[in-house]
């Protein structure tokens, strides 16, 4: 992502993926109750249609960006015991 790797259709596809999930938060109590709980402790409230908007306005470019910006911290592996 880094290099720019993806096309314009992962991107749609991605975003339009959130957004069906985004749709969906106000149809379950306990996904509303996540959903601004999240919002209170990061300390910003968006409403669902802002969010929306937010990532229909994401583009290639800010994807690339931020993706320059993340590190790999930790890579765990589990392995199953074997009998």
């Amino acid at each position: 992502m880094k290099n720019g790797e993806f096309s314009e259709e992962d991107l749609s596809n991605a975003k339009t993926t959130i957004i069906a999930t985004i749709d969906f938060i106000p149809d379950e109590q306990d996904t509303q109750i996540s959903y601004y709980f999240g919002q209170e402790f990061a300390g910003r409230v968006v409403s669902i249609d802002e969010y929306k908007k937010i990532i229909e306005n994401i583009t290639k470019d800010k994807v690339i960006k931020l993706a320059k910006n993340i590190q790999l911290h930790t890579i765990y592996f589990l392995k199953g015991k074997e009998e």
